[in-house]
């Protein structure tokens, strides 16, 4: 019997006998989070889900395994479960001093075998041996029961003003990717996806996963898989192309202050908030009750850290809130390039000239992946159909508010007659199109999501020449990309540096 399947099969019959001898340790002590805070705000029943993730373990990866037996511990707040991860987790390879370093952190959080103070020496003696001193020093005053904690909660002002413009061009700004340059990525929905049942890999290599959580609902004409959907098949877009692989940053430490989370810059001062729902993604190990460590990370202001330790120039994933654009801005002025397709809070980096683009649109030119370079010229006080939604019917409506976002924001200083397209459930962005017809309006900002965003984007667009769409929160999606691919130099995105 293979590894996968006996440890499949083992699982019931030491559940059985361990319930009946045997003395734990004590485990996870300091995981206090509802376990169910994500699955419930995505309205996923329980058991279902434990059922469908249980019928997905096909491993024999010890990283990925210990991470399953963990998510089920913490769901059934289980200690068998918990014996199951620490010993997968203690049987996990690591192949170099980073991996080890995190897999320490992982059997302290865990109090493995009741060693939680010698995992934690033994993380921070290989965080000594990376040159990672901060966070060394951070491990040390763990063990000691006294940490202090540097924090930075600056937010992001607001600088845009065109009031002195006439006209203004979105997608000028333009990010080149060659095979050659360094790429950061993210774990969660690249690699591993626990929320869609998939954990069969660890989170520092493995094959890109291009379908998620949609693949357990949607057909195969809306799924499309030969585009994938995220930041996975973004990434894997760059690996067909260029062979490009790219790396993900794993084991990004968190702290709490005043009920909020943040993960640190390079020098470990916290200063990118961190929303709730990651904190709670059943793989987070805790190390205290306020201070965590995130593998399944997910988001821009998780990476910041192993970027500029790292030295890469190019990061991929997601800027979904205000926390990953102060992360975004950060980077751009240490030098780096930033490419975010969830992005509904880039409106905030507006006027900042960052080296920033949100949900782009992006051709193969060449040696060289070309992300943005889309212009479309908006005159002052010219119409345009503007998508937003009335958030609280229909769970996750509230990306199709990202175009009024953005052009709330540029109308501040440079006023456009802003039509309103109001969405309150998908499948209604015949409002956009109908009212353009209207008012005779050629410029939509949009969300092209599925393909009935799709059908209706490329009617309109197929009645007039003149018709161009500003895509927003969209090219993570297979028939987003589609409509970028049949009207090239019709279809423009987020750019934050409207000029």
């Amino acid at each position: 019997m293979n590894k996968t399947k006996a440890a499949i099969v083992i699982v019931m019959l030491f559940v059985l006998y361990t319930m009946i001898s045997g003395h734990y340790p004590d485990y996870d002590t300091n995981y206090k989070l509802d376990p169910n805070y994500v699955l419930n705000a995505a309205g996923i029943d329980k058991q279902e889900y434990i059922n469908g993730f249980l019928s997905g373990i096909k491993t024999e990866d010890d990283f990925a395994l210990g991470d399953a037996y963990l998510i089920l511990a913490r769901l059934e707040n289980n200690d068998n479960y918990y014996k199951l991860a620490c010993g997968s987790f203690s049987d996990f390879k690591t192949e170099d001093l980073e991996e080890k370093a995190i897999l320490y952190e992982t059997l302290a959080s865990l109090n493995c075998e009741n060693k939680r103070k010698f995992y934690l020496e033994q993380a921070a003696e290989e965080w000594q041996n990376l040159n990672v001193t901060w966070r060394t020093e951070l491990i040390k005053t763990i063990i000691r029961g006294k940490y202090l904690l540097e924090f930075d909660k600056e937010e992001i002002e607001r600088v845009l003003n065109l009031s002195n413009k006439n006209e203004i061009t979105i997608g000028r700004t333009k990010i080149e990717v060659r095979k050659e340059d360094k790429v950061i990525t993210q774990v969660d929905r690249v690699y591993r996806d626990w929320l869609g049942e998939q954990m069969n890999q660890n989170p520092f290599r493995g094959k890109f996963l291009t379908t998620f959580s949609e693949r357990l609902n949607y057909n195969k004409t809306e799924l499309r898989e030969d585009i994938g959907w995220h930041e996975g098949a973004r990434m894997k877009d760059l690996e067909t192309s260029l062979g490009l692989k790219g790396n993900t940053a794993t084991g990004t430490i968190v702290a709490r202050s005043m009920e909020k989370w943040y993960a640190p810059d390079e020098n470990g001062i916290f200063k990118f908030e961190v929303p709730l729902d990651k904190i709670s993604y059943p793989t987070t190990r805790f190390l205290t009750e306020d201070i965590a460590m995130i593998v399944d990370t997910h988001g821009v202001n998780m990476l910041v850290e192993q970027t500029i330790r790292k030295n890469a120039n190019i990061i991929l994933s997601d800027c979904d809130h205000p926390g990953k654009i102060k992360a975004a801005l950060y980077l751009s002025e240490n030098g780096k390039k930033v490419i975010c397709f969830p992005d509904r809070f880039v409106y905030l980096a507006l006027g900042h000239n960052a080296n920033l683009l949100g949900s782009p649109v992006f051709r193969l030119e060449n040696d060289k992946m070309i992300y943005g370079d889309a212009k479309i010229t908006l005159e002052r006080g010219q119409k345009i159909v503007v998508t937003d939604a009335d958030v609280g019917k229909s769970y996750a409506i509230w990306y199709y508010t990202t175009p009024m976002l953005y052009f709330k924001e540029i109308n501040k200083t440079f006023n456009l007659e802003i039509i309103p397209a109001v969405v309150d459930d998908f499948f209604q962005t015949e409002k956009s199109f109908n009212l353009a017809r209207e008012n005779n309006a050629k410029v939509i900002a949009t969300r092209v999501f599925n393909s009935y965003d799709y059908n209706e984007a490329k009617k309109w667009l197929e009645e007039n020449k003149e018709n161009k769409i500003i895509l927003f929160h969209s090219t993570m999606y297979p028939y987003a990309i589609l409509l970028m691919q049949e009207f090239e130099g019709r279809i423009s995105s987020d750019d934050p540096n409207p000029i």
